[in-house]
């Protein structure tokens, strides 16, 4: 199995801190992919997560509901722990910032059952990974604090200049000083995934760069620059040639989610041959 592969990030709710977290529906093929393993509908695993170099047990369920009753529901996998184990505990010291005012928040409803969330400004996001293990799953904890940090780091850099940063190899770049290894790490890891996806050819002329010469020259680009909303989800990060990466940060067309097509200020448009993703 492949080691250190990014599944999926998880904005933290009440009930990631005493509960768990859902699968999202569009990602659990990949997701059982990538752990070599399938659960039938109600079956469970034990499995544990790996946080700040510690275990902690926690269960991976598939749902088991009734079809007839609800017959357009897809299956619906989780990961799920219990809000006095060690887990629970231990994600709400680490966000005591998002606990705080959910706690807060919570305290003045009438109905407590009502889904709260954190305010952007105060977001914080935990990422987990397969190992080279079936039953463990790395997990990354990015704080506010950390978000913070990450922010003032690039604020004297301009969107390319942050590309090439996060996606160089080198480990001992300005940012990686600066105390956003976390957050590098989780937008470089989802931009290699995303380029082994797309086995290396550019979304939107579909090429793939480097084959005459054994070698690939691709990089990943945020849609909505990284600089602005430190947005690394896998839907704001698209593959592209070197060519096409220079002309869209030289002429910063408009996107088009729903037609998947770029507007350039000249008025040429030019849409993705490739879109397994988006």
């Amino acid at each position: 199995m492949t080691t250190d592969l990014y599944i999926y990030k998880k904005e933290i709710d009440w009930s990631a801190l005493h509960f768990g977290v859902n699968i999202p529906v569009s990602l659990q093929n990949i997701f059982y992919e990538n752990i070599n393993i399938k659960l039938q509908k109600g079956e469970t695993k034990k499995i544990k997560l790996l946080v700040d170099g510690t275990e902690y047990p926690a269960i991976l369920t598939n749902i088991n509901f009734d079809e007839t009753k609800y017959p357009t529901h897809k299956e619906l996998s989780q990961i799920r722990w219990i809000p006095n184990s060690k887990i629970a505990k231990k994600l709400r010291a680490i966000f005591y910032s998002s606990y705080n005012y959910l706690s807060a928040e919570k305290e003045k409803l009438e109905n407590k059952k009502k889904q709260l969330s954190v305010p952007a400004e105060m977001r914080e996001y935990l990422a987990i990974y397969s190992t080279v293990f079936d039953d463990v799953f790395s997990v990354e904890c990015i704080t506010n604090n950390e978000i913070v940090e990450a922010k003032k780091a690039i604020r004297n850099y301009d969107e390319l200049e942050i590309e090439q940063i996060i996606q160089a190899k080198d480990n001992s770049t300005l940012i990686e000083k600066e105390r956003t290894t976390k957050i590098r790490k989780l937008d470089k890891t989802i931009g290699d995934n995303l380029k082994c996806l797309y086995e290396y050819k550019c979304q939107i002329c579909g090429l793939f760069i480097g084959e005459a010469y054994d070698t690939t020259v691709i990089h990943s680009h945020h849609i909505e620059y990284f600089s602005v909303s430190l947005n690394n989800n896998a839907d704001n990060i698209m593959v592209i040639c070197p060519n096409h990466h220079g002309i869209i940060h030289a002429t910063n067309p408009i996107f088009n989610r729903e037609k998947k097509l770029f507007t350039y200020p000249n008025g040429y448009s030019e849409g993705l041959k490739l879109n397994l993703h988006l």
